[in-house]
């Protein structure tokens, strides 16, 4: 026979039960996700002074040339202003901009007495600002990706000035977020900000789509030279597989390019990964001459992740 206290004492442990199982839901529910940003809110990380680390059109670099080096650009709601470091003028236009989607942008940019260039953005990390616009052919509309052609013009931002280049031999050793990356002018990060990376370990690299892969698209061994100037670095690709890929690595895997720090925290690197016979002796291929993308050659930006 039951007793009375056996009564209480169940039904003491079915409400306890009950009362717990929500509790234990609401600890297993995942949070919401944030909305993402308004334009209003996100145009305070766009507009203002930004220093240029890269500037491509016509699969040429144009910070390589003296009047581009160091040069700035101020964003406004209603103008675009790029000025040299002594202050002249390389491009002043009207702007109008329009978030698509945070963190995408459309911008159009019309010079004085010039036709409107329709373009794109993208901001990240609230200090990395790419910009991209059509030079040439605007019957096209508007672009989809960013890229340095023949066509267009791309920008690459920061907001904060170069310092100065580390002293002593490159190293690479560590974990880099990528900026950039060229091939054919063309920008292989995607239309919105990239979680990319290169891992560089002592003798060996891996391109990453996140850092916490186990592969990635590109990955190899590589060796410095730093008896040239600038660096040399030898890459040895073993994936893809030399021979195979929409670019075939020679079958010795072996691409040669060049790599020098701006500064303490930013790197640019150039490889060429084609222009040769597959027949070619690896000691005649050619080396960069430049840090820029074209036909044959790629360009990577990449820097210290942010804390």
């Amino acid at each position: 026979m039951m007793r009375k206290t056996d009564v209480v004492l169940i039904l003491a442990i079915g409400l306890a039960g009950a009362m717990a199982s929500p509790v234990m839901a609401q600890k297993t529910a995942k949070p919401p996700k944030p909305a993402p940003p308004t334009a209003a809110e996100e145009w305070p990380s766009i507009e203002g002074r930004w220093h240029v680390l890269l500037a491509h059109e016509g699969d040429v670099n144009l910070t390589e040339k003296p009047e581009y080096r160091n040069s700035t650009v101020t964003i406004g709601d209603k103008r675009f202003e790029w000025t040299a470091a002594d202050g002249k003028p390389l491009l002043a236009a009207a702007t109008a901009w329009n978030q698509v989607a945070s963190p995408r942008w459309e911008v159009d940019l019309t010079p004085e007495g010039g036709a409107m260039l329709p373009g794109i953005a993208v901001v990240y990390d609230k200090d990395i600002l790419k910009i991209s616009w059509r030079v040439k052919n605007q019957d096209k509309g508007r672009p989809a990706i960013f890229c340095g052609n023949h066509e267009q013009a791309l920008l690459l931002l920061s907001r904060q000035p170069l310092g100065k280049p580390p002293a002593g031999p490159v190293n690479l050793v560590g974990t880099w977020q990528m900026l950039t990356a060229l091939d054919d002018s063309l920008e292989k990060l995607g239309p919105g900000p990239s979680g990319a990376v290169v891992v560089f370990e002592a003798d060996t690299f891996a391109w990453k789509s996140r850092p916490g892969d186990k592969g990635g698209p590109y990955m190899g061994g590589y060796a410095l030279d730093h008896a040239t100037r600038p660096t040399r670095i030898k890459f040895n690709v073993t994936f893809p597989p030399p021979g195979s890929g929409a670019t075939p690595t020679p079958p010795d895997g072996f691409v040669p390019g060049i790599v020098e720090f701006l500064d303490e925290d930013t790197v640019r690197l150039c490889y060429r990964e084609s222009g040769w016979k597959n027949s070619d002796p690896p000691e005649s291929r050619q080396y960069p001459e430049g840090y820029y993308s074209d036909g044959n050659i790629n360009l990577w930006v990449f820097r210290r992740p942010k804390p």
